[in-house]
């Protein structure tokens, strides 16, 4: 059997997502007044390195978070997957946040656009706020991390342009040994990755 080419896996995927959401706009175009936008990964700009991070949590009881790395052509340049106990959904948010720039520091970058689907997250880290009691520490071993040598731009990014950090997260959630660093992209993350590197949106209804 010839493997299947990783521009079919992402063109099925695509077709698959477009039905689904052009569905949820007609089963909901009656009921709030909404707009449907179209949201792609986009590429840092030139010398910037783009760091998208995401949790995840199994049946409430076992968290995971991952996130990757990527520069201005969307190549990989480092990536990881770390098991979490109990977890709320604030907090594997935020140990993937504090993950990823732990790794980003230690690679030397100087110029990180940190990319989070938690509105919640990237609110209580852009403007100061102390967040929830729960992961209040984390959020205080992260600002330490923003304060250091480099520059940091904080972006709250839609899901649908976070899916190979989620992938990550949810890797984590199923794996035994407690953090793993990928040098290279994971082959179930291949066909995710070339659809973000291409730019292939995905439809997303947003209420306005």
């Amino acid at each position: 059997m010839r493997p299947v080419q990783p521009w079919k896996e992402v063109y099925k995927w695509t077709t698959y997502y477009m039905n689904a959401m052009q569905n949820k706009v007609m089963h909901n175009s009656n009921s709030t007044a909404s707009v449907c936008v179209s949201i792609a990964w986009k590429p840092p700009i030139n010398g910037w390195v783009c760091l998208n991070t995401d949790g995840a949590s199994k049946d409430n009881q076992v968290g995971g978070c991952g996130g990757l790395i990527r520069e201005c052509q969307g190549n990989w340049c480092g990536g990881f997957s770390k098991k979490l106990g109990n977890c709320s959904a604030y907090e594997v948010e935020l140990w993937g946040v504090y993950e990823g720039l732990r790794l980003a520091w230690e690679r030397g970058f100087k110029k990180v656009e940190l990319r989070v689907d938690s509105m919640v997250v990237a609110y209580t880290l852009k403007n100061g706020s102390k967040g929830s009691v729960v992961g209040w520490r984390l959020v205080q071993q992260i600002r330490r991390f923003l304060e250091l040598d480099w520059e940091i731009k904080i972006c709250h990014s839609y899901r649908e342009a976070n899916k190979c950090a989620d992938a990550l997260a949810n890797i984590g959630c199923q794996q035994e040994s407690t953090l793993m660093i990928y040098e290279h992209c994971l082959a179930q993350l291949s066909s995710l990755l070339l659809a973000d590197v291409m730019e292939i949106a995905t439809p997303r209804l947003i209420v306005v």
